[in-house]
């Protein structure tokens, strides 16, 4: 009978599993180092280099190999942040059109006649933390809805955490599902509508005093505004009424909890007395004239 006798240097036989093992961690080495370069060589990227089409940079290993990998610093300012900065703003839009945002206010944003009124107005929706009652008063066609658009806008927009992840954009669709826009005259005249303006999150008031003038029109409204400041839920209301007026129209009540929650986080942002209608008309009158 023939003996085989294994020496400790016996070579091992090619798909064993020890043969097999040993190449398994040997493959992971070689990744983990790989890992631990690409690190090292993306921590020395300071600055953005541009140009820029998809968020990666290429950097080159030791052995020679292209490798891509997500640029660590793509900020809202880079040519690629901005683009996916534009496209969440195309993905909150949107969700603002499935709240009940007037499709004109939707179609404003994504022109240009409007620029130098949204940043004026901007600076100052920006101070606004979604906290009690933020008013927008002044004349007919002076941006009062417009700029209650931005501010919601602005507030979906700041609940992405992340907005280089498109995996967090979904919290903005769960946001939006808590913001209801209404006016004043539907809310007078649906029983739904007055108890979803009462109970959502952020409930937008359209136009206030532009109801029927009626004392029934009046006594729901108030219910509403009331109830909202008692529960501390943020409210946008646009509305041509001066703050005496609303004291006259809904009674004193209704204008001191407004000034009062002024002190708590409130704004009253005055749009003036002119329209931007008739500059954006005058503004593309001039253009086309170019």
């Amino acid at each position: 009978m023939q003996k085989h006798y294994c020496g400790t240097g016996e070579k091992k036989q090619e798909g064993s599993d020890e043969h097999i093992g040993e190449s398994i961690t040997r493959s992971l080495e070689d990744m983990k180092a790989m890992s631990d370069e690409m690190e090292k060589i993306l921590a020395q990227i300071k600055n953005c280099p541009e140009p820029c089409c998809d968020g990666n940079v290429e950097i080159s290993t030791s052995s020679g190999q292209k490798k891509r990998a997500p640029c660590p610093v793509l900020t809202s300012d880079c040519s690629h942040g901005k683009w996916i900065v534009q496209m969440l703003d195309k993905y909150v839009l949107d969700i603002m059109s499935g709240i009940g945002v007037p499709r004109r206010h939707l179609e404003n944003f994504k022109s240009t006649r409007d620029e130098v009124f949204q940043r004026e107005i901007l600076t100052e929706i920006e101070k606004w933390q979604a906290s009690g009652f933020l008013i927008f008063t002044g004349e007919s066609g002076s941006g009062k809805s417009y700029g209650a658009a931005l501010a919601v806008l602005k507030y979906l927009v700041k609940q992405v955490t992340n907005y280089l992840d498109r995996k967090t954009w979904e919290t903005a669709v769960k946001a939006g599902n808590s913001v209801f826009w209404c006016t004043a005259a539907e809310i007078t005249d649906d029983r739904e509508i007055v108890s979803r303006a009462k109970r959502e999150y952020l409930t937008v008031i359209d136009d206030l005093g532009g109801e029927t003038d009626t004392p029934a029109a009046q006594a729901v409204l108030k219910s509403v505004i009331l109830k909202r400041h008692d529960m501390m839920l943020p409210t946008i209301l646009t509305t041509t009424l001066t703050m005496l007026d609303l004291d006259l129209r809904y009674g004193g009540c209704i204008a001191e909890r407004l000034v009062e929650d002024i002190g708590n986080g409130g704004m009253i942002i005055e749009c003036g007395d002119v329209s931007i209608r008739n500059i954006a008309n005058e503004f593309c009158s001039a253009d086309g004239n170019e």
